[in-house]
């Protein structure tokens, strides 16, 4: 199922108008949080250094690191297990929606990419090296986001799945308890 947002606009007593987008309300709110973390860094990193480049850099890492993590949790929310007991059209509707944010996600990048390769800078490192920060910083900080969802879920304690012959203590020789001076 496709999640939509609403605004509601009284224009008059008798007259209501409704806008709908998509997306959640949260998910657009993060997506401005990381569009206002890569400009903060842009803007400082640009006054500190006086580089276009530099300034360029890092606030399309910090953009791109900040909007991974988010994609990231976001997949996992997406691709929960209990999505998958409900039935083939929900697996393969939830798979769309994350084969699309990866596009997206993939497509940022690249523009990332050309980005800071028609700057002015030239040569190995500002050709070839400095555009692939963003992309990295932002398929490393997906991965973290993944994580970061997979360890705050609860897990089954491991005692659970252990076997009763697991339990007892095992006898390492002849002479003693294990541990024992010999």
């Amino acid at each position: 199922m496709l999640r939509m947002g609403q605004i509601v606009r009284q224009l008059s007593p008798n007259t209501t108008r409704y806008y709908w987008y998509p997306g959640e309300k949260k998910d657009w709110l993060r997506a401005l949080l990381a569009a206002g973390a890569g400009a903060c860094v842009f803007g400082l990193s640009y006054l500190l250094t006086r580089s276009m480049l530099t300034a360029t850099v890092l606030g399309l890492g910090v953009l791109s690191g900040v909007a991974g993590f988010n994609l990231g949790r976001r997949d996992l929310r997406a691709l929960d297990d209990e999505a998958f007991e409900k039935g083939r059209r929900e697996v393969i509707g939830a798979s769309g929606r994350a084969a699309w944010r990866g596009l997206v996600q993939g497509g940022v990048m690249a523009l990332a990419v050309l980005t800071i390769v028609h700057l002015p800078a030239r040569g190995l490192v500002a050709d070839w090296l400095l555009p692939l920060v963003p992309a990295v910083a932002g398929a490393l900080a997906r991965q973290a986001g993944l994580l970061s969802g997979r360890f705050a879920r609860e897990s089954a304690p491991a005692s659970a799945y252990a076997t009763t012959a697991s339990r007892r203590p095992h006898s390492t020789d002849a002479v003693g308890e294990p541990g024992a001076a010999v």
